[in-house]
């Protein structure tokens, strides 16, 4: 039996860290900066009723902040019930289906988690990470140039605050590769970085705010061995490079590409 082959138990987390459907917003938000999630399981008892992202509350946020003029933050969130706000439809998986099975969901419906669930029950997740940790252990040797997503989708450090929280939420991605003035990898913006700029003044420079953890990896890496140091790092997105010239980047989803 290979990696990808193996039950999706062999490799999800559990027990799930949920949120209730009437729990405020902002109590979504601090456990999803709290433990780095991308996005919350919603549960009433065992039965998950729905899912909110770090996509849904970025959208969300930057709707807030425009209604409150000029003047206001780049991001706010509303004062509001998560059962307002949350996704019904919901991606799942049976224990017994496969690594390949959930990667390919993943893929489908460009998501980086699909729930575990038994009988009504909800049992785990298994996300990208997870994923990840599979690829590492499975030994697979093709470079991650089979996979990386082209053309990258950048920023620059000057940029400000405003424009990078319009470009996250219209381009639909979680993140974008900051570039500074030599053309070069400076750091990475993502959709946790915006959220936790929530409140800052739109004109703050997105060098301000931006992760500069990023990890570049040659374009003949073997896929297993970005995957095992991208899930070591907790780094969602690898910048694959010759030289120094910028290839592509893999996301969680080109990762989940490889396991499919």
């Amino acid at each position: 039996m290979t990696h990808f082959s193996m039950p999706v138990t062999a490799f999800m987390s559990a027990p799930v860290r949920t949120v209730s459907p009437d729990a405020p917003i902002a109590d979504a938000y601090n456990l999803l900066r709290e433990y780095k999630f991308s996005g919350l399981a919603v549960t009433e008892g065992s039965r998950l009723v729905g899912v909110l992202s770090r996509t849904d509350l970025l959208h969300l946020g930057r709707v807030t902040a425009a209604g409150k003029g000029r003047r206001g933050p780049a991001l706010d969130l509303p004062n509001k019930p998560v059962r307002d706000v949350m996704k019904k439809d919901v991606v799942r998986i049976a224990p017994q289906g496969s690594v390949s099975e959930a990667a390919g969901l993943m893929v489908s419906n460009r998501i980086h988690r699909v729930f575990v669930e038994d009988g009504g029950s909800l049992k785990g997740v298994i996300s990208t990470k997870d994923v990840m940790v599979a690829i590492g252990e499975s030994r697979a040797r093709r470079p991650i140039s089979d996979f990386m997503s082209t053309p990258i989708l950048t920023l620059r450090t000057t940029d400000t605050l405003q424009t990078a929280v319009e470009r996250l939420d219209e381009a639909h991605i979680s993140g974008f590769v900051v570039l500074d003035e030599d053309e070069a990898p400076a750091g990475v913006f993502t959709q946790a970085e915006a959220l936790q700029a929530k409140g800052f003044p739109p004109s703050t420079i997105v060098e301000d705010v931006m992760n500069y953890a990023i990890i570049c990896m040659h374009v003949t890496t073997p896929i297993h061995r970005a995957a095992a140091q991208g899930a070591a790092t907790s780094a969602r997105r690898i910048v694959a490079v010759e030289g120094r010239k910028i290839w592509g980047i893999l996301t969680g989803i080109d990762f989940a590409r490889a396991a499919i």
